[in-house]
């Protein structure tokens, strides 16, 4: 047996990394960002909470008085104020009556009983005590202004949301396949988006105008009166949302691309094996397995829609008649154009607590299982 030279030098094992380098490494690449969030995000957040509380005036910064709880009682509250079980009555129907639907997806195993029951006694809330609260004859709103922005927004969320996820995930899986022409396709679809919402307005208020635009001449073509789409009550609001519809489906639809690459393609195969028709493996397959992108497309998606303002400023600024008239832009106008920098602020906390919200029901109540 050969012996071993004394001389060699012995291996120290091994221990534990450095923590005390390893952590500040770690902070070495957060604080950069946090530093950034916080002065960007966190502080304006923090800033409009606490000038919700003031009359501040925008030319002058220093001339600010402590109100309370005002502007708050300016947007939710008027004169003469009542509750009428008819007020809004079609509204709040269709707002009960997704009530059913929420104890269907109890029986489905998609939804829990206690989440069930939360949603319904907001539901209740919301629509059957709240939305019946309004000013009584000879009564008015002390910010009229204020509620049919809202109701603007919130109607532009409804019509919006589901055509943009809806095509988005439709055109998605027309163009989850290889191919040259595939991908030029793709490109074409998501080019809109990185258009300026200045150069997305320009084109489609050209198009949808009835003398110049090409949608005037394609009425005509065919003996059809052109529509003055943007000068409409009727039409105005679907204009803004097919505008809005051809700028941000492409991002939605890499999105869904995403998702449905990430599923496991042997599941498709014996699910052929099986005899599966498309249908079926559309609905039993790819709409499970996109349950988490579609979650994160959803919940994109409203809170872009909440915040709509560029569209509908440039292009109709909130008429005709204030048919188009949305948050941004009242708040914008409160803030800007009457320098009341304090009911601006609140505004802006409403329309950011609604936000918040919605987000987090969406996560708590219809997060798929399995979720970390």
């Amino acid at each position: 047996m050969t012996a071993i030279s004394q001389d060699q030098p012995k291996v120290k094992p091994k221990g534990p990394p450095n923590l005390t380098q390893s952590t500040g490494a770690g902070w070495s690449f957060l604080v950069p960002f946090l530093v950034i969030y916080v002065i960007f995000l966190i502080y304006p957040v923090i800033q409009a909470v606490i000038m919700g509380f003031f009359d501040w005036d925008f030319l002058d910064i220093s001339d600010r008085t402590f109100i309370g709880l005002k502007n708050y009682g300016r947007m939710f509250w008027g004169t003469e104020m009542t509750w009428d079980a008819q007020h809004l009555w079609a509204w709040r129907l269709v707002g009960l009556a997704v009530i059913p639907f929420l104890w269907r997806a109890v029986g489905r195993r998609s939804l829990t009983r206690g989440s069930a029951i939360g949603l319904t006694i907001m539901l209740v809330v919301l629509f059957g005590v709240t939305m019946g609260v309004h000013p009584g004859e000879g009564g008015r709103w002390y910010d009229s202004q204020f509620w049919s922005s809202f109701g603007n927004t919130v109607l532009f969320v409804i019509m919006s949301t589901p055509l943009i996820v809806g095509l988005g995930l439709a055109l998605a899986v027309a163009l989850n396949r290889p191919g040259r022409l595939v991908a030029i396709l793709r490109t074409m679809f998501f080019a809109p988006y990185v258009l300026s919402v200045a150069v997305l307005t320009l084109i489609w208020a050209f198009l949808l105008s009835p003398s110049l635009g090409l949608i005037g001449s394609l009425w005509e073509s065919i003996g059809l009166e052109p529509v003055n789409w943007l000068n409409s009550s009727t039409w105005a609001m679907p204009a803004i949302v097919v505008t809005t519809l051809w700028w941000t489906v492409g991002f939605n639809l890499v999105l869904f691309l995403a998702g449905l690459q990430d599923i496991d393609r042997s599941q498709y195969e014996a699910a052929e094996l099986d005899g599966a028709g498309t249908w079926a493996q559309f609905r039993f397959i790819t709409i499970p397995g996109l349950r988490r992108t579609t979650l994160l497309v959803v919940t994109l998606q409203i809170i872009a829609s909440f915040q709509i303002f560029g569209q509908v400023f440039i292009m109709t600024r909130g008429g005709p008649n204030g048919a188009t008239r949305v948050s941004i832009q009242h708040i914008f106008e409160s803030g800007f154009r009457d320098f009341e920098l304090g009911y601006a602020s609140a505004m802006s906390l409403f329309l950011f607590v609604v936000m918040v919200s919605i987000s987090f029901l969406q996560f708590k109540y219809f997060e798929p299982e399995g979720t970390a």
